[in-house]
């Protein structure tokens, strides 16, 4: 298990709550956490967390934002800040999702 620092979004339509980072600090995971807030209207508040988290749960997260980013038809280039092999999960389930979306 790997400790992480969670950015959490709450979105404003059905108060869904889904991580939108995980970073290694504290610090860092704020600024993020006012980023999303900035860039993302749709969402009511954001929060940071310490979670522990398996590689297995790494990967599920990466996955949610491929689908979450293809159903927004946001473009693919969120992916090129990913090391492998969570890019390759990531665009996977953005992939996936888009060919249901059609």
């Amino acid at each position: 298990m790997t400790m992480y620092f969670a950015v959490f979004a709450t979105r404003r339509l059905d108060l869904n709550e889904w991580i939108v980072s995980l970073v290694s600090n504290e610090a860092l995971a704020r600024v993020v956490a006012w980023r999303m807030l900035d860039e993302m209207p749709g969402v009511l508040r954001c929060r940071v967390k310490r979670v522990w988290l398996t590689r297995s749960e790494v990967f599920e997260v990466v996955k949610v934002w491929g689908r979450v980013d293809a159903e927004r038809g946001k473009p693919t280039s969120a992916a090129g800040k990913m090391p492998e092999p969570y890019r390759t999960a990531y665009l996977e389930a953005y992939t996936s999702a888009t060919s249901r979306l059609k």
